[in-house]
């Protein structure tokens, strides 16, 4: 190893690292590509080449999909549930991560805290009070008694992520803007958010994630097929075309590729959050 250079050493001392990583993009890519590729194909053709790339390029399937089992109906519906939520997530736990983080009031610690009981329990222990809240209050069976559900699940973690994140701010920035005639919600939304657009992008992305894939809760409360969003729309789907399998594929797509295109487009954003966060 003494006739190498350093560049050539530090490359072979690098190997193994890229070797591994090599070795996991291929796992993780390959049960995508497969089930991009089934979308694409016959029935018949899955059943007898698995895993072999299309012969013929079937795109009806997704035509079909769309049109044919209301996923054009499901669709709508998680995106309006989906989107809705993210916004009112990200306005009111802004909101309360601001007061927590930069006003004095009694009581201020033990109210952060209750929020955070809200991520203590499962999921399992609070289903049996929130469906029944939910029945008592008559929103269940519609998209704002879900979208109600989703945000109040999520602003626990919301706020813990955000008020951790204010904290680091400076308290000569709110005081020189008071001195400019500024009052806490014009310094909370003119000077503050602005400022916290990586860390509420990164957010947005979590609850954006997390709502769209969410299935249990929804399973629960949404009975009307024209209100199912896309995962219970899949699953009822399936159920019902068990054997049309290039039909199922292409209803998985439409699923999942919305949080990639997300991910994709708005991935340098949630590195960039995360990155603000833990240098504050």
């Amino acid at each position: 190893m003494e006739f190498l250079s350093g560049n050539t050493q530090r490359r072979l001392r690098s190997l193994p690292f890229y070797l591994v990583l090599i070795v996991t993009t291929v796992i993780t890519l390959v049960p995508i590509v497969w089930v991009f590729a089934s979308a694409l194909k016959s029935n018949k053709e899955i059943r007898e080449n698995p895993l072999a790339l299309p012969s013929e390029w079937h795109f009806q399937n997704y035509v079909e999909a769309w049109f044919g089992a209301s996923f054009d109906q499901y669709f709508f519906n998680s995106i309006f549930i989906t989107v809705t939520s993210v916004a009112i997530v990200l306005f009111l736990s802004s909101l309360a991560a601001y007061a927590f983080a930069k006003m004095r009031f009694p009581g201020n610690q033990m109210i952060f805290f209750v929020f955070l009981i809200g991520m203590a329990f499962p999921l399992s222990a609070k289903l049996g009070p929130l469906l029944s809240l939910m029945y008592e209050l008559n929103l269940a069976n519609s998209r704002f008694g879900l979208i109600l559900v989703y945000v109040a699940g999520s602003l626990p973690f919301a706020i813990l992520m955000l008020r951790a994140f204010f904290q680091g701010f400076p308290q000569e920035l709110e005081d020189s803007a008071a001195l400019d005639g500024c009052n806490r919600f014009q310094f909370y939304w003119r000077i503050l958010l602005p400022l916290s657009k990586p860390s509420l992008m990164a957010l947005g992305i979590f609850v954006f994630m997390g709502t769209w894939n969410e299935f249990f809760q929804a399973l629960l409360l949404i009975n009307e097929d024209s209100k199912r969003t896309l995962p219970l729309g899949l699953t009822a789907f399936q159920d019902e075309y068990f054997t049309d399998f290039a039909l199922s594929f292409a209803g998985i797509n439409i699923t999942a590729v919305p949080v990639i295109i997300v991910y994709i487009m708005f991935q340098r954003n949630l590195i960039e959050g995360i990155t603000v966060g833990s240098l504050k």
